[in-house]
């Protein structure tokens, strides 16, 4: 190849050899950063840095509770959309996450919310509940 500007001209055997040492070069970064450790708590010196007083109360995460209820009688995708309008119905229900297939629902609990006020819910909507756990 002729480099018209400079009127140099370049081996091919020299672009190869150029080409084959960049792609070493990209494997060996791409191999080196899998053993790259960022931070390890053990034998690092950084500290946690705490947020003050006023900010603390914003970025606390809640524990929400859950429920796990096992459902019976729940033939189709209507079924479930009822049974999840039932179940987020109930006070103290936060979110609930119905499932046809297994035939549950994952409840994400606000405040407490009794077993039997879950079954009588579910049970009124024409479902039965067979598991809370």
């Amino acid at each position: 190849a002729l480099i018209p500007r400079f009127g140099i001209t370049l081996s091919p055997m020299f672009g190869a050899a150029a080409m084959s040492l960049s792609s070493f070069c990209v494997v060996m970064n791409a191999l080196r950063l899998n053993l790259f450790k960022p931070y390890q708590a053990g034998k690092s010196k950084r500290q946690p840095v705490a947020l003050p007083e006023e900010l603390a109360g914003e970025y606390k995460e809640e524990t929400a509770m859950k429920k796990t209820v096992t459902i019976e009688g729940m033939m189709c995708m209507h079924c479930v959309a009822h049974a999840k309008k039932t179940l987020e119905a109930l006070e103290g229900v936060a979110q609930a996450e119905v499932t046809l297939e297994p035939g549950q629902a994952v409840l994400e609990l606000s405040g407490e919310v009794a077993d039997q006020a879950i079954i009588d819910a579910v049970t009124e909507a024409g479902y039965s509940v067979t598991q809370i756990a």
